[in-house]
């Protein structure tokens, strides 16, 4: 092999050596931390017409960390979508069993009917591809199958609200170059989502709010301060919840 050759390769290898090089270092360094409640991924706030509300995605990013699914993304945003609103809601989890959003043609399948009654889906997803440096345009190809999927069984004035992949830079489980590179992985993802959602008008994006960006994030086992994240970012993709058709 020639050296052009050899540069060439240990290019196109390097990503993918650095990402599960970054994912095993970030998962061992939070690995205190890496509980997920084991109750009932559903519940209710009473209320009069009620909203059912839909989570889909990577449990990392909804449950990790905390001991029951009442202190999970799902569960917040509900709170703060009645206090908004005044209306009941009905929310729920389904989870993509590896954390990919390659799982999700599976996920919708077996979530048809729940999908049917939903009025608002939220999809959280990413870390894990981005830490596993997925191609772009197959992170683009997914999202506008998981939409195209969604809009055929949602009702017309449904809503879809699509997390942007937190910003890994800020990640203080990684080391400086590791959090650069995963950074700008993750943002890159983000883009591609943007401009899937462009072709569907019941979906929009929500970035990262800049209130959990100021400083380096070091849960360190902490439940508190991993339902404090949900509970923000929560309220973050609630007043982003466009008012319906």
């Amino acid at each position: 092999m020639s050296a052009i050759a050899r540069t060439l390769d240990h290019v196109i290898r390097a990503p993918a050596r650095l990402a599960r090089t970054t994912e095993f270092f970030f998962r061992r360094a939070d690995s205190m931390g890496d509980i997920y409640p084991d109750d009932n991924r559903h519940g209710t706030v009473p209320g009069s017409d009620v909203d059912r509300v839909l989570f889909l995605g990577e449990a990392g990013q909804m449950s990790l960390g905390v001991r029951t699914h009442q202190l999970s993304m799902a569960a917040y945003f509900a709170r703060h979508h009645h206090a908004a609103s005044g209306r009941g809601v009905e929310w729920s989890i389904e989870p993509f069993p590896n954390a990919r959003l390659a799982d999700a043609p599976s996920v919708l399948a077996a979530s048809e009917d729940a999908i049917r009654r939903a009025d608002i889906v939220v999809v959280v997803v990413g870390i894990t591809d981005a830490l596993r440096v997925v191609r772009p345009a197959i992170w683009e190809e997914g999202i506008r199958d998981t939409l195209s999927t969604l809009t055929t069984m949602l009702a017309a004035d449904a809503r879809i609200l699509l997390a942007h992949i937190p910003p890994l830079d800020n990640a203080g489980s990684l080391s400086r170059p590791a959090r650069v590179a995963a950074g700008r992985h993750g943002s890159a993802l983000n883009r591609r989502t943007d401009i899937a959602a462009e072709d569907h008008s019941q979906a929009v994006c929500v970035s990262f709010p800049e209130e959990l960006t100021r400083a380096l994030w070091r849960p360190e086992s902490d439940q508190k301060r991993y339902s404090n994240t949900y509970d923000i970012w929560a309220a973050h993709m609630a007043r982003n919840l466009p008012d319906p058709n």
